[in-house]
């Protein structure tokens, strides 16, 4: 399972939205720094927003379904399998984020992908 470092709080910025439109523009830095093209993926974990690259995801599963198959899942057994590991990694991400943000230092925020 691949394993990323995100710096808590190393960048920000505050961006304008749109109230009519409810549309922003995502600054530079982070559209480059996502690798982003035409679309994203947004998910709410607590008050937090957590915005990744779609092919990011896909390679992750991709992955994680590769890994089950390797395992000797299959039908029905390799559905089940896959959903309950996925599962298991959004509520990994959603803990680490939410410690995160219960916590006041400035460590670095590890997420298993």
């Amino acid at each position: 399972m691949a394993s990323r470092n995100f710096q808590s709080l190393a960048a920000y910025k505050r961006i304008h939205i749109n109230p009519e439109t409810r549309r922003m523009t995502l600054p530079e830095p982070f559209y480059d720094a996502l690798q982003l093209k035409d679309e994203l993926m947004l998910a709410q974990v607590g008050e937090v927003l957590i915005i990744r690259n779609p092919q990011e995801m896909v390679t992750a599963e991709t992955d994680l379904l590769s890994a089950i198959v390797e395992e000797g899942f299959s039908g029905q057994e390799l559905i089940q399998e896959f959903a309950y590991r996925k599962a298991q990694q959004e509520h990994r991400l959603r803990q680490q984020v939410l410690q995160e943000e219960d916590s006041e230092s400035s460590a670095q925020l590890q997420i298993d992908l």
